[in-house]
C-alpha cells in the first residue's frame, strides 16, 4: 500500500513563550503541536538576506554562540572587466563570479577561500562580521598579487561548534611558511620555473575560540613527527603536522573532536622516499626537493595517511589551557585482531557530539567488526558513554546481519538527556538513501552477540510509512527539538532538491520549517494593486504580494525581480528555539563574457570578465528570452528566532508534490507542501 501524505494543515502558533521551540507541548500523538512562527532576523526591509562576508558569493550557517550566530562565508568574487584598470568595487546584492580555486600546489602560493563570521542583533543588525583567527586579513575584492600579496588570505577556517557561554571550535589551517627558494630554478635560462616552494607547518589543526581574537590550537598528541627505521638513511625527524579537529564542546571545558594518532606504512613509505631522494644525491647536484617540501608535495597528492581516533581535551574555560586530553577507543582494538593482515589497515574513530550540561553522552563514528572479526570498511554510529570517568565505546545499530542493505551510519548530536539523532545510509527501493535516525542511550543497550550495542529507530517524516527521502538530522537540543534536512522530490533517479525540517520526537510530529516562517520572512508583503509583485491567498482568504526588488543606483538600467528566500538545511538548534539555517536566496546574475588573451610566450588563454555598459560604466545584468532580469539562487546563512506574537505563513507552498490531501490516522492535522528549489550543485557536508 502507498504511503499517504499528510493532511494540509494550518499551522497554529503558540500562544505563550512555553509553546515555543525550544518547549514544544509533548502529549499523545493525536494532540496537535502548537509549532511558533519563524522570524528571520538578519532580513533587511528590502528583503535582502545579510548572510555571508562582502564580497564573498556563499555563506552556510554553523552554530549558536549564545545570542551570536555563526557562519562561514565560501567563495570569493571575481569583479574583473575586460579592462583590468576598471574594477567592480560596490555591487551588492548580485551573482558575480567566483574566482576559481586551484588545488595545493609547492609551486604556487597558498590561498585562502573559506571565512569565519559571526551575527548579532547589536552589531549593525546581523551583518556579518569577519572572524580573524591566524591571521586577520578577510576575503578582498580582486586584490593584486604581485603589489599587495599581504592581502591575500593564505587560511581557511571552519566553525563547527559554540557555547552559549561565548566559546567556539572547529578546525583551520595554517600558515603558509616561509617560502624556500628552488636551487633546481634559474630564471634565466627558463623563465616559467617556480624560483619559490611553498609549505605550511600543518594541514588542519583544531582550535578552541574565546573573545574576539584569542584562539588555541589543539595539536594531536601523535604523528606530529616522522622517524624513519630504515638504517641507511637519516633518523633526524621529519615534522608533518598532522591534524586534528574539533566538532562539539561544552561549557564545562571539554572538548572533542578526531586527531592524527599514528602514521600508517603507506605513509611511513612515502616520507622515506623523500629521505632516500636526498641521500641519493650526488655530491654537487643540485638536492631534490628539501624535506618539507616533500613532505608538503605529499600532503597535498593525498598520500600521507593516518590513523585518526576520536579524542577528547579537557580545557580550563578561564583560561582555555589543556588540562588533560586522551584517545577515545574503538569498539575493538586493532593490535589484538586474530587475522595479522588486519592489524596495518586504516581505522578511523571520529567523536561529532557531545551533551552539553553535563559529559556523561559522546557520540559519533568508527569502524567495526564484522560477524567474522574482520573490520568493516564502511564507518558506522557510536557512543562513549562516562564510566566513573572512563569512556565506554557503544556500537549504535544497524547489526552487521543489515551490512548488504546498511552502507554505514553516523551520530552528529546528542542532548542531555541521552537522545542522540544522525543518519543511517541504507538501501531503499534500490536506490542508497540517507534517513534520519534517533537513539535514546539513557536505557540499557540491546544484547548482541558478545556485547550490547544501541539501536537507531527511524522516525516516518511525511508519511505513515518509512518513505525514500533522504534526510539528515544534524542538532537536537534539550527539548527533544530535531533539525536538519530531507529531500523533496520522488523522482528516484535524478538529483533531488532539499528543505530544512523540524521534528518533535516527543510528539513525533514533522514540519518543513518554511512552514513555520511568518509572511514577511518568506518575501511576502500586504497585497497592494499597486505592486507589481504575484498576488498569493492564504488559508484565511487574505491576499500578500510578493516583494518585488527595485534596483536603479547599481547597474547599468534600473532592474526589478521578485524576491525569494527558501529554507534548505537547519544546522543547529538551541534550547531556546534560535535555529541557524541556510537558505537559497534569489538574486540577478551579472552577465559574464569570455575573453582571449595573448601571453607573452605567445600562448593563448581564456578569462572569464563581467560585462560593463559603457555608457554608464556600470555592469549589465542577464536578461531572459522575455527581457526580465536572470537570476539563480544561492547561499546564505539564516539566523531563525520563534516569535510568539505572529503567526506563521499559510501561503500554500507549492512545488510539483502536491497532491490533494489525505487524512493521516491518528492525527488531526497535516502537511503544507514544500518550494521547488535550483540543484544543490553548492551542496557540501563538513569534514566530519
Amino acid at each position: 500500500m502507498s504511503p499517504t501524505l499528510f493532511a494540509t494543515r494550518k499551522v497554529a502558533f503558540a500562544v505563550s513563550a512555553a509553546l515555543a521551540i525550544g518547549a514544544t507541548t509533548a502529549q499523545a500523538e493525536e494532540t496537535e503541536v502548537n509549532w511558533p512562527a519563524y522570524e528571520i532576523q538578519n532580513l533587511s526591509d528590502v528583503f535582502s538576506v545579510s548572510g555571508t562576508l562582502d564580497n564573498t558569493r556563499n555563506g552556510y550557517g554553523a552554530a549558536i554562540s549564545g545570542e551570536t550566530a555563526l557562519g562561514m562565508s565560501k567563495g570569493v568574487n571575481d569583479a574583473t572587466t575586460s579592462d583590468d584598470s576598471n574594477v567592480i568595487d560596490d555591487v551588492i546584492d548580485a551573482i558575480l563570479p567566483e574566482e576559481s580555486v586551484s588545488s595545493n600546489n609547492i609551486y604556487r602560493p597558498f590561498v585562502g577561500n573559506n571565512f569565519l563570521f559571526e551575527q548579532s542583533a547589536g552589531v549593525e543588525a546581523w551583518k556579518p562580521q569577519y572572524v580573524p583567527l591566524l591571521e586577520n586579513t578577510p576575503p578582498l575584492l580582486n586584490p593584486d598579487e604581485d603589489e599587495n600579496p599581504e592581502l591575500i588570505p593564505r587560511t581557511n577556517a571552519f566553525y563547527f561548534a559554540a557555547t552559549a557561554l561565548g566559546l567556539r571550535a572547529g578546525s583551520t589551517s595554517a600558515l603558509q611558511e616561509e617560502p624556500v627558494r628552488n636551487e633546481n630554478c634559474d630564471i634565466e635560462e627558463t623563465p616559467e620555473c617556480s624560483e619559490f616552494y611553498y609549505h605550511r607547518e600543518f594541514e588542519n589543526r583544531a582550535f578552541v575560540q574565546s573573545g574576539d581574537s584569542y584562539a588555541l590550537l589543539l595539536p594531536p598528541a601523535e604523528s606530529v613527527e616522522y622517524v624513519t627505521e630504515e638504517e641507511d638513511l637519516d633518523p633526524t625527524p621529519v615534522q608533518t603536522g598532522g591534524f586534528s579537529a574539533v566538532a562539539a564542546l561544552n561549557d564545562s571545558g571539554l572538548t572533542i573532536g578526531y586527531a592524527s594518532t599514528a602514521y600508517n606504512n603507506v605513509a611511513g613509505d612515502n616520507i622515506d622516499g623523500c629521505l632516500r631522494n636526498l641521500a641519493d644525491a650526488e655530491e654537487g647536484e643540485a638536492i631534490p626537493f628539501p624535506i618539507e617540501i616533500c613532505v608538503q608535495n605529499l600532503q597535498n597528492g593525498g598520500q600521507l595517511s593516518y590513523q585518526t581516533r576520536a579524542y577528547l581535551w579537557q580545557l580550563d574555560p578561564s583560561n582555555l589551557s589543556v588540562v588533560s586530553q586522551a584517545e577515545l577507543p574503538l569498539t575493538f582494538v586493532p593490535e589484538e585482531l586474530p587475522n595479522e593482515s588486519d592489524r596495518d589497515n586504516l581505522f578511523i574513530g571520529q567523536a561529532l557530539g557531545l551533551s552539553k550540561a553535563n559529559n556523561s553522552y559522546l557520540v559519533g563514528r568508527g569502524n567495526q567488526l564484522n560477524s567474522s572479526d574482520r573490520p568493516l570498511t564502511s564507518l558506522y554510529a557510536q557512543a562513549w558513554l562516562d564510566n566513573g570517568g572512563e569512556y565506554q565505546p557503544f556500537l549504535i545499530g544497524p547489526t552487521v546481519e543489515d551490512s548488504e542493505r546498511v552502507e554505514q551510519s553516523i551520530a552528529y548530536d546528542v542532548n542531555d538527556s541521552g537522545l542522540a539523532v544522525g543518519v543511517v545510509r541504507r538501501w531503499i527501493d534500490g536506490y542508497v538513501r540517507n534517513k534520519f535516525g534517533i537513539v535514546d542511550l539513557s536505557q540499557e543497550p540491546e544484547d548482541y552477540r558478545d556485547g550490547q550495542r544501541f539501536m537507531f529507530t527511524e522516525p516516518n517524516d511525511f508519511f505513515d510509512s518509512q518513505s525514500d527521502l533522504a534526510s539528515i538530522g544534524r542538532s537536537i537540543n534539550n527539548a527533544g527539538i530535531v533539525v536538519g534536512n530531507i529531500e523533496v522530490d520522488r523522482v528516484k533517479n535524478l538529483p533531488r532538491r532539499v528543505r530544512a525540517f523540524a521534528y518533535d520526537s516527543n510528539a513525533d510530529d514533522f514540519i518543513n520549517l518554511n512552514e513555520l516562517l511568518t509572511c514577511d520572512s518568506r518575501a511576502y508583503i500586504p497585497f497592494d494593486e499597486a505592486n507589481e509583485g504575484t498576488v498569493e491567498v492564504d488559508a484565511e482568504g487574505n491576499k500578500w504580494n510578493r516583494f518585488v526588488v527595485t534596483d536603479s543606483e547599481n547597474f547599468s538600467t534600473t532592474i526589478t525581480y521578485e524576491a525569494d528566500i527558501t529554507l534548505v538545511d537547519a544546522n543547529r538548534i538551541g534550547d531556546d528555539g534560535t535555529i541557524v539555517a541556510t537558505a537559497l536566496v534569489s538574486l540577478p546574475r551579472v552577465k559574464t563574457e569570455v575573453i582571449e588573451e595573448t601571453n607573452e610566450d605567445g600562448s593563448i588563454t581564456y578569462r572569464t570578465v563581467v560585462v560593463i555598459d559603457e555608457a554608464t560604466g556600470k555592469p549589465v545584468i542577464e536578461n531572459d528570452a522575455n527581457g526580465n532580469p536572470t537570476t539563480n539562487q544561492v547561499p546564505r546563512s539564516i539566523v531563525l528566532k520563534p516569535n510568539t506574537e505572529a503567526a506563521s505563513c499559510t501561503i500554500t507552498i507549492d512545488d510539483g508534490l502536491n497532491p490533494p490531501p489525505n487524512e493521516r490516522q491518528g492525527a488531526s492535522f497535516g502537511w503544507a507542501w514544500l518550494m521547488a528549489l535550483a540543484p544543490l550543485a553548492w551542496w557540501r557536508r563538513r569534514k566530519a
